[in-house]
């Protein structure tokens, strides 16, 4: 089973920094194992924006028709989606973050990420023990005329 992070960038951020996404892997990596650092989580509530797992939730009962199986524990929410034998579970750690479970990250693309497409292309994902990460959609090109 493998865990990534789910993150909602800002926008503004994401725009700038979408070919920096080393820059962006770092400071959230660096953010994640240094809970301590005021500095650290100011910037981090400055980047990132909240994750309502209600809304990725409908989006994948409305869109894709999915079956899903939503838990509520003391400290935390999660849902599970399920298709032909594969699950992806998402929890929310922090309203700025979801945890991703999933066997692998072709199980998540198939059954969670195009979903993900359709709510905003802002969202970033990173697996830290393999030091994968990426936006899950690319920025449409402007138009200047």
């Amino acid at each position: 089973m493998h865990t990534y992070s789910l993150y909602w960038i800002k926008e503004e951020f994401s725009y700038h920094y979408f070919h920096k996404t080393n820059i962006l892997f770092h400071f959230l990596r660096e953010w994640k194992y240094n809970p301590g650092s005021e500095q650290l989580s100011l910037q981090y509530q400055y980047v990132a924006q909240p994750i309502p797992l209600e809304v990725l939730m409908h989006h994948v009962t409305n869109h894709l028709r999915k079956p899903v199986e939503l838990q509520f524990n003391d400290d935390e929410m999660s849902f599970t989606i399920y298709e032909k034998g594969r699950a992806v579970k998402l929890l929310q750690r922090d309203h700025r973050e979801v945890e991703i479970q999933a066997e692998n990250l072709h199980i998540a693309e198939c059954l969670l990420f195009d979903t993900l497409r359709k709510v905003d292309h802002s969202f970033f994902i990173m697996n830290q023990d393999c030091q994968q990460y990426g936006w899950i959609a690319p920025i449409k090109k402007e138009v200047i005329l």
